[in-house]
């Protein structure tokens, strides 16, 4: 990689790191469906002029937006919302990975080594680290709530895998449209006041938005896409591991969360194991790995 690359690498893990800063503040100042829903608007009126309808995959596009926009989107803002800080949504994040070899070992027999194996366990044994600080305890759902969106993001990286037939960029545009319309009736049915919350007179509120649709979606996916253009997935995805370091640092500097030792340590071995199984992972196919890399508008 030259260095330019390299430099853009650690922009879009920033770009995204910031994403959790971003999307606390506005779970925690308006319904988070809502948010969710006008973001998801935001993105498709901006992403489906330029790619075709993915006719003979609109099922699966519907079920891959029913796991990832609705379930793990959902349930990750619901969470946030909830009180789960923006440094603890980054380090359980994670657990993405290890979930997804997981659920890859039981559905599709892709079964990880001894490498992988022992990064997943070491990889939980992290979050229990972090979960396990005392201050943690009165808020259990909402942790529950943010580890069952990384299965639900696990569910959809599966679902990913059948989608080879599709673009990446047209699966996030079509998905964003389905994911819009799911989120905006669960909004209407299970939460109210959702415009008053938008138009009162917040910079930060309305700024959040625009972030998590420009600079987290459209800046930081053309950066993604132009690197793996270039580079081999493998290694442009090496550059996923500093979006939960990015997304702690922001999570501190510019929402004064605090600093511990087990958010320290859980992050830390977390991150070890996270390492070890996308180290360990033996190259797959190229369309399926390119579909199952990409996140769909990551972070958060």
């Amino acid at each position: 990689m030259t260095p330019l690359h390299i430099l853009l690498g650690i922009a879009l893990a920033m770009l995204w790191g910031f994403g959790f800063v971003t999307g606390k503040y506005a779970a925690s100042h308006m319904e988070p469906l809502f948010f969710l829903a006008l973001r998801f608007i935001a993105v498709s009126l901006i992403l489906v002029w330029f790619v075709r309808l993915p006719r003979g995959h609109i099922k699966a596009v519907m079920l891959f937006a029913l796991s990832m926009g609705a379930g793990h989107f959902g349930l990750f803002y619901i969470a946030l919302g909830m009180g789960v800080e923006a440094s603890t949504a980054a380090i359980i994040w994670q657990t993405q990975v290890p979930m997804t070899v997981v659920l890859a070992a039981l559905l599709l027999g892709d079964r990880p080594g001894w490498i992988g194996f022992f990064g997943i366990v070491i990889a939980f044994s992290g979050v229990l680290v972090l979960v396990g600080e005392p201050r943690h305890f009165g808020n259990g759902l909402a942790i529950g709530l943010a580890l069952a969106s990384c299965v639900m993001w696990a569910i959809a990286n599966i679902q990913a895998k059948k989608l080879t037939d599709v673009e990446p960029l047209a699966l996030n545009a079509w998905m964003s449209v389905c994911s819009a319309i799911m989120l905006l009736i669960c909004s209407l049915i299970l939460e109210r006041g959702q415009l008053d919350s938008f138009l009162v007179a917040d910079w930060r509120l309305h700024g959040s938005l625009i972030y998590q649709v420009v600079p987290s979606t459209v800046v930081a996916y053309w950066i993604w896409y132009f690197l793996l253009s270039r580079h081999p997935v493998s290694r442009v995805s090496g550059f996923m591991l500093l979006v939960p370091f990015f997304g702690v640092l922001a999570g501190i500097f510019a929402l004064g969360e605090p600093m511990t030792w087990p958010t320290a340590l859980g992050g830390v071995v977390t991150l070890i194991g996270v390492s070890m199984i996308v180290l360990s992972r033996r190259p797959s196919d190229g369309g399926a790995e390119k579909n199952a890399r990409a996140p769909a508008q990551k972070p958060g």
